[in-house]
């Protein structure tokens, strides 16, 4: 009876040897074949078309082998996306978005059918969209700075479509000029865009670096090329942009004035 019961423990730890190499085989994850299909010329915005979407929508790192946001956790928020991919393994295949949320805190990819395209109803104000459909969230607008851009123009009018057109610049900044052309010539008017003064500079603010004087110097320079001064715009309507701090842009800027009728 001794030699029969050793026999069986013998044979059940090969056994369970056998199942502990073995396990590991099927547990792994499936492998994907990761494609960009396209970019998008500028961010677009999606939110989660419904709460079972929600629920079961999650973000992906790139090789989808990692979940790293829950679509249920972000039920005001509004998604941008950049770039469409296509994700395929053995058994699954879909078309995926690059996405991020405005702050730029949570980013992943997603699957398409999650989503739908648009600003979240959920937070209707937190989205700024240009006539073009390019979008951006209103955490990139630091009102502060902007004003402390326009106080730099003595005299000069805050206006609120030249104000949008200014903004914009930070959801078309490298995307062709001509699109730019085109924003402003939807807020102001293709009859005006002609007549709009643009000064814009693409230096960076160094750690520790005062905002107000960095942009002074930056735009006097810049003013001096065009035979300008900034107090050359008494009378002009003016919308004005700064990339914020928390930009890794913060320092470049976008002044835009218009001859008042």
């Amino acid at each position: 009876m001794k030699k029969v019961v050793t026999g069986s423990l013998v044979l059940g730890a090969v056994m369970g040897s056998l199942a502990v190499v073995q396990m590991p085989q099927h547990a792994q994850a499936a492998t994907y074949q990761v494609k960009k299909l396209m970019g998008f010329r500028q961010p677009t915005s999606y939110y989660a078309k419904s709460a079972k979407s929600a629920k079961s929508g999650y973000l992906w790192n790139k090789s989808h082998t990692k979940r790293l946001h829950n679509l249920k956790n972000y039920p005001k928020t509004t998604w941008y996306a950049t770039a469409k991919y296509s994700m395929k393994s053995v058994r699954n295949s879909g078309t995926y978005l690059k996405v991020t949320n405005g702050t730029g805190k949570a980013e992943g990819y997603v699957w398409t059918g999650y989503l739908k395209k648009g600003v979240n109803p959920a937070n209707p104000n937190g989205t700024l969209t240009d006539p073009f459909g390019a979008a951006m969230s209103t955490y990139n607008v630091d009102d502060n700075l902007n004003k402390q851009l326009v106080a730099l123009f003595p005299g000069t009018i805050p206006d609120e479509p030249l104000q949008l057109a200014a903004d914009f610049i930070f959801a078309n900044a490298g995307a062709n000029p001509d699109d730019y052309t085109s924003v402003i010539e939807q807020l102001v008017g293709a009859e005006n865009e002609p007549s709009v003064f643009r000064l814009s500079s693409d230096k960076r603010i160094q750690k520790n670096q005062n905002f107000l004087s960095f942009q002074r110097n930056s735009l006097k320079e810049e003013l001096v090329t065009k035979h300008k001064k900034f107090t050359s715009f008494k009378g002009y309507r003016i919308g004005a942009y700064a990339f914020p701090k928390h930009d890794k842009r913060y320092g470049e800027s976008m002044i835009l004035l218009l001859p008042s009728n």
